[in-house]
């Protein structure tokens, strides 16, 4: 039989988030394989229609609508197979923008319920093909697909909630005065969505060795169907990226900390790492939306620059114009970022509790998130910048085992490992 006959009888495959994450990658790497049933998310850019529309206000409400809206644009899809419903993520990310974190947690969870009801029709057709959803917002859609005979496809973005309450539990102990509010957990429910989410998963993918061992530690049924399965960057915005140039020995390395500074990615070492550091021979960026409370960051400020939340856009030349990313994080599914920062001709200092994105060769990879340690790992560059240029000029090259195509090959991999 040929490879054409064989796709056209292989089943498709319904991808559905409804939040983001990497699900239009997915979506469109699935698309080009010609393996794709539907896309269902919540919030997708389509310029004429609502509420994207509204980017035309003029002036600057309309220019900062606009930057927010292309947050979300997705290329290489077919609008035909794009289903999108976002009340409930717009309201939640207007109440998180606020600070009222609490009712956007509850506006998450309403959410992803009301998502799953939006997916019976599609899952209750007669057409073959299999699930592909996302952790926290799987489980009616899940049960409604295994009435239906569906395989389902559950990735798992982050590390598994009990893992995390126990690691955040220890950090609040350490660090509690960093963090906006005491006692962050994951509620009950929270807990038991993953668990019967893993039960009805046929296959449960993971970005990182690190979320598969969270798994093993609390649900070892569940490990049996667990495979990793690295995600991948947009090279598209990172095209026009020339190699790093070597760096200037009279001004300082620009260290950069690019996402949501909280306590969970280690921003607390990334500060007092800097703190310790010359300004002479350090400088810190911090871009994203700021997670500590005022009165600590109020001690930190003199020391950083701070760029609020850009457009996925911005990120590659913010990128270029630093040398060194800092992500001593404590708890993560992958971290795109890493990738991106090695496409930007970035040297990486990482914990391994992340995707493990670096290598001897393009930075330091840190036994575990520590003040000290990161101070340690930040003087190499400073003090051998030889070094810091050949873990930058090689950083490009990594990157390319990151790239798109190598995630739909992946994929392609899987699907023929299902049947």
């Amino acid at each position: 039989m040929s490879g054409d006959a064989t796709t056209a009888l292989a089943p498709k495959v319904g991808v559905f988030h409804p939040g983001t994450q990497h699900s239009w990658q997915t979506a469109r790497a699935l698309a080009e394989i010609d393996r794709l049933a539907w896309y269902a998310t919540s919030i997708y850019y389509q310029p004429d229609r609502w509420p994207y529309r509204l980017e035309r206000i003029p002036g600057a409400l309309g220019r900062r609508l606009g930057r927010e809206f292309r947050r979300f644009q997705a290329t290489g899809l077919d609008p035909a197979l794009v289903h999108s419903f976002g009340l409930y993520e717009w309201l939640e990310r207007i109440a998180f923008r606020a600070g009222f974190i609490r009712l956007a947690t509850a506006l998450d969870k309403a959410g992803n319920r009301a998502f799953g009801r939006g997916l019976e029709r599609q899952i209750a057709s007669d057409d073959p093909f299999m699930l592909w959803g996302y952790n926290n917002s799987s489980l009616s859609a899940f049960r409604l697909g295994k009435r239906h005979g569906r395989t389902c496809i559950l990735d798992r973005t982050i590390g598994d909630p009990r893992a995390y309450n126990r690691d955040m539990l220890a950090l609040q102990e350490r660090y509690g005065d960093w963090f906006l509010q005491r006692g962050v957990q994951e509620d009950d429910d929270v807990i038991a969505n993953a668990a019967q989410e893993h039960a009805l998963a046929d296959r449960i993918l993971v970005g990182c060795p690190f979320a598969a061992q969270t798994i093993a530690e609390f649900d070892a049924d569940a490990a049996e169907k667990v495979e990793v399965l690295e995600y991948c960057f947009d090279a598209e915005f990172f095209r026009d990226i020339p190699p790093p140039r070597p760096v200037d020995l009279q001004r300082p390395v620009r260290f950069l900390f690019l996402g949501l500074a909280i306590p969970r990615k280690g921003i607390h070492h990334v500060l007092e790492a800097i703190e310790r550091l010359p300004a002479s021979e350090a400088s810190l960026t911090v871009v994203g939306n700021l997670g500590v409370p005022a009165s600590v960051w109020a001690r930190y400020r003199d020391r950083v620059s701070h760029v609020p939340t850009v457009p996925r856009a911005a990120v590659p030349q913010i990128m270029a114009e630093h040398d060194v990313l800092l992500f001593p994080s404590y708890f993560e599914g992958a971290g795109i970022v890493l990738y991106e920062a090695l496409a930007s001709g970035l040297a990486l200092i990482q914990s391994d509790r992340a995707a493990l994105a670096v290598t001897p060769d393009t930075g330091v990879l840190l036994a575990r998130p520590d003040s000290e340690l990161l101070v340690e790992a930040m003087r190499r560059p400073i003090e051998d910048r030889d070094l810091l240029d050949h873990w930058r000029g090689q950083a490009q090259a990594e990157a390319a085992k990151y790239r798109f195509s190598g995630y739909r090959d992946r994929i392609a991999g899987l699907l023929d490992r299902l049947g």
